[in-house]
């Protein structure tokens, strides 16, 4: 029984072919030889381990059902192509749900400052009453609107004639604001 060498077994494309004409024993064949090099390739670019099996496995569903747009060679620079795609996809989305979750847990805090304002029971809370005083008229109005009358953005947005979008850009300012209103005040009180 003769051994095939490596010359001999069928290249990326054959194997791709084949894989086009319905032939799933070559796509596990195509799996086995780019697996791990895919898996080294993204285990320097995933900051998060978990990634790294879940993007290669996307990569190669991926790649099975668009086969017919791989054309010639080797199909692990197209393989990294799309999982480098993925990849990123992956990231912004987790980075988008990053920033939803420090924008709620911000509001929450300030919200319950807010709601304690009229109680001071922390220097926090009195420097918050004081940074409040310090606001332009239209910032205090949106801010009154949104914690003490408990509107939405959509509706604050109707009674001042901005976009909903305009209001939760400048509630967002105004938090910041706030926050380094505060901490400044903070940072002054003696030790």
């Amino acid at each position: 029984m003769a051994l095939t060498s490596d010359s001999e077994a069928p290249n990326d494309s054959d194997l791709a072919r084949k894989v086009e004409s319905g032939d799933d024993a070559a796509f596990r064949t195509l799996m086995q030889r780019h697996l791990q090099p895919l898996r080294g390739f993204l285990a320097l670019r995933a900051p998060v381990p978990d990634l790294i099996d879940e993007v290669a496995h996307d990569a190669f569903v991926f790649a099975y059902q668009n086969i017919c747009d791989f054309s010639e060679g080797s199909l692990q620079p197209w393989l990294r192509s799309i999982a480098h795609n993925i990849l990123r996809d992956r990231l912004k989305a987790y980075a988008r749900e990053c920033v939803k979750h420090e924008r709620y847990s911000e509001q929450v805090r300030w919200e319950m400052a807010l709601e304690a304002s009229d109680k001071p029971v922390s220097a926090e809370s009195d420097h918050l009453a004081v940074c409040l005083e310090k606001l332009r008229h239209h910032q205090r109005t949106i801010v009154d609107l949104r914690y003490e009358k408990q509107l939405s953005s959509e509706e604050i947005a109707q009674r001042t004639g901005r976009s909903t979008l305009a209001v939760r850009t400048l509630l967002m300012r105004v938090r910041q604001q706030l926050r380094k209103c505060i901490e400044s005040q903070l940072e002054q009180r003696p030790a």
